[in-house]
């Protein structure tokens, strides 16, 4: 596998909204209505949304690269989880998908490593993480990182709420 991790170009931003509405769908998906998966894919995985989101120079991105498609991408950033962060340099892992194909090939832990390295390298005060209190799978790799939970809150998809769990670096 000839995978490369880098940072996408403004101009691949429909690659990069693909992968998210697709890794979204295929995850979640069948948990929500038609209409809670459109408005959450509306919102979050839009092209405009993604465009935004690339513009703002508090957020970095990386994805991987196959050559023909993205596989996986990572967002790292500013606390955005409703919990109550003690200092300006506190981060967020913000989004880490990869495509359902790919789950169990280390990708996942090449994304990981890219994001705890930025995280030294705006030397981060605190990370968090927030995860689907039911996403056994995605729970079990953050604490495998260290991450332990601190709070929940509900995560909103269309008219559904979800408990989410917010996970702190330890």
């Amino acid at each position: 596998m000839n995978h490369k991790l880098r940072a996408p170009e403004f101009s691949e931003a429909h690659k990069l909204a693909d992968l998210g509405r697709d890794t979204f769908l295929e995850t979640f998906g069948h948990q929500y209505t038609a209409a809670d998966n459109e408005e959450f894919i509306e919102r979050v995985h839009s092209l405009a949304a993604i465009e935004r989101e690339l513009q703002d120079p508090t957020l970095k991105f990386q994805v991987i690269d196959s050559g023909s498609e993205f596989l996986g991408y990572v967002k790292v950033g500013p606390v955005y989880v409703p919990i109550e962060t003690k200092q300006s340099t506190d981060r967020e892992l913000r989004q880490m998908y990869v495509r359902k194909r790919c789950i169990g090939t280390g990708l996942g832990a090449l994304m990981m490593e890219w994001a705890m390295l930025e995280f030294k390298r705006q030397q981060a005060t605190a990370v968090y993480v927030s995860v689907f209190s039911e996403n056994e799978r995605a729970i079990g790799f953050y604490e495998n990182y260290g991450f332990r939970k601190v709070s929940e809150y509900g995560f909103r998809v269309g008219n559904q709420i979800d408990r989410e769990w917010i996970m702190q670096l330890q």
